[in-house]
């Protein structure tokens, strides 16, 4: 069959202070009609460059191309005329982003975005585009969809605001779609939701599918063909049975080899660090012209949890479910009844003067480091902030020694104390973000998805990284994910979560292995039904 797309000997450059960058290097792969491709690789490998490429959406002329061809079906589209490419933009080859937040206009009703689209591209009348919108968005999964047309972007979860990406990218019933790591951010029961539904619409309208992602699981789930890219080239590419079963490139086998793995304190002390009892946090619904309180979101509703010392303890559950909200109540960051104890001390309505010493001794982690270092502090200014918060070291040559053992024992090079954030990769800024917490010397940590934006090799990297200093200063942890790889290679006790509910909690063999309650069977089937299905489609 020929293919619907060629790609072939595709550069990219980047022009940059200094000099140049160059970002893709002769990189070649061809997709037929009702395949999908897997583009493979970590952050900064190529992969969203390349994909861009296609439909010519770089920063041009600070990009550019000083080689290759990009044919979709034998039409060249490198250099191509901007009226040629507004005709293949969104009606032959459609692209769906990670974030679809920062995609859709937060300004634009659901409605208007995607009906937008039928308008421009068929020239539909609003009737008839508003009655296309609503077919879209059902076939798309969007539930209540009629009553979802004049809501705006954030008045939607993760995975609906998803769903309307994808009925805008299958407006046009295009040849090819392109899914730029759609799935990463979401949880893992919408995340199988929104796989099954991108390979039932592939087959359907007969697309080809460029899929771009770091998740190993993904590509067993989804992919034909499969391309390992590395530092800008293409390192490895074949079926996807070949590729698991037997890589021949070293990178691709280090990839392989980047699951988590067990890592979790085989034998964690029995003191409490941190308790609750019938903790609530419920947030009251107002409505009238006097915004009396009608009802209440019950966020957290009688939770009661511990984290001894040097204990994991996973908190898992979909978006909503109540995990953040219960961390941000433990710490005592928003209001909350019931009872809290931090080892010996109430701190359930402590005031801010007796509850600010015992902040050194707990310590959270976000999921976004980025947004969490400020910009404007160098990475020693922001290890350097806790230190001067809680007067410890009393010159600057003792903070600085702290500052440089923190960094040394989270992998930092000490030589780059005076860089900024943005000088950093992902995984770097995050050990920043450790380097900070652990320079106080805390007793618990708790790290709020921390590993949801890391590549795989990275992600186990970081993992090993906890558990060492975990290991050597006795830290307790509370792990919130939505990752159950990462729940099961790191927490030795789990609690499950739903509708701001602890609905079960146990050692980690009864909850993979017997779960009670349906939801954590939910949870489950969705998490390793991934990585089996994949699987068991390679050995057949």
């Amino acid at each position: 069959m020929t293919p619907l797309l060629r790609v072939k000997k595709l550069s990219v450059n980047f022009s940059v202070e200094g000099g140049t960058l160059h970002a893709v290097k002769k990189v070649s792969f061809s997709i037929k009609r009702g395949e999908t491709l897997a583009l493979v690789g970590e952050s900064g490998a190529g992969k969203s460059v390349t994909a861009l490429s296609i439909l010519q959406l770089l920063p041009y002329p600070t990009a550019s191309h000083p080689s290759g061809s990009i044919k979709l079906e034998g039409q060249e589209l490198l250099g191509a005329s901007a009226s040629v490419l507004s005709k293949v933009r969104g009606n032959r080859i459609s692209m769906i982003f990670q974030e679809p937040m920062t995609s859709l206009n937060p300004l634009h009703t659901i409605e208007k975005q995607v009906s937008e689209v039928l308008i421009l591209h068929r020239k539909m009348s609003r009737e008839a585009a508003r009655n296309h919108t609503l077919e879209l968005l059902h076939l798309a999964g969007l539930y209540e969809a009629e009553a979802r047309l004049k809501a705006f972007p954030h008045e939607l979860s993760g995975g609906q605001r998803q769903r309307v990406m994808i009925a805008m990218a299958l407006a046009n019933e295009p040849d090819m779609l392109i899914a730029d790591e759609p799935a990463t951010a979401l949880d893992v029961t919408i995340q199988a939701q929104i796989l099954k539904l991108l390979k039932d619409l592939q087959s359907r309208f007969d697309m080809a599918m460029l899929y771009i992602t770091h998740d190993l699981a993904v590509v067993r789930k989804v992919s034909d063909q499969v391309c390992i890219m590395k530092d800008g080239e293409i390192v490895e590419s074949g079926p996807k049975s070949k590729i698991f079963t037997s890589p021949s490139h070293p990178y691709t086998r280090h990839l392989l080899a980047s699951e988590p793995r067990d890592v979790a304190t085989s034998n964690p002390g029995t003191t409490p660090i941190i308790q609750s009892d019938n903790l609530r946090v419920w947030f009251p619904i107002k409505a009238g012209i006097l915004r009396r309180t009608v009802d209440y979101v019950k966020a957290v509703d009688g939770v009661t949890v511990k984290v001894n010392a040097g204990q994991t303890v996973g908190v898992v559950g979909e978006s909503g479910s109540g995990k953040t909200t219960l961390a941000l109540a433990l710490l005592r960051l928003i209001s909350s009844k019931g009872t809290i104890y931090f080892k010996d001390h109430l701190i359930q309505g402590l005031r801010y003067r007796k509850l600010r010493p015992l902040r050194r001794e707990i310590q959270i982690i976000f999921q976004d480091p980025f947004g969490s270092l400020s910009p404007r502090m160098s990475i020693g200014q922001i290890i350097e902030e806790g230190l001067k918060v809680h007067r410890i070291g009393s010159t600057p040559e003792q903070r600085e020694a702290l500052i440089l053992r923190a960094m040394k024992e989270v992998g930092l090079d000490p030589a780059s104390k005076d860089r900024y954030p943005h000088e950093f990769s992902g995984g770097q800024r995050q050990r920043v973000a450790i380097a900070r917490a652990i320079v106080l010397k805390p007793k618990l940590i708790v790290l709020d998805e921390p590993t949801s934006a890391l590549d795989a090799s990275v992600q186990a990297q970081f993992l090993e990284l906890l558990h060492d200093l975990q290991r050597e200063h006795g830290l307790a942890y509370l792990f919130i994910s939505h990752d159950l790889k990462v729940i099961r290679s790191m927490a030795n006790y789990i609690v499950v979560m739903q509708n701001g509910k602890v609905i079960e909690q146990g050692l980690p063999n009864e909850i993979f292995e017997k779960p009670r309650q349906d939801y954590t069977k939910a949870l489950m089937a969705a998490a390793f039904e991934l990585e089996s299905v994949g699987k068991n489609s390679v050995r057949t």
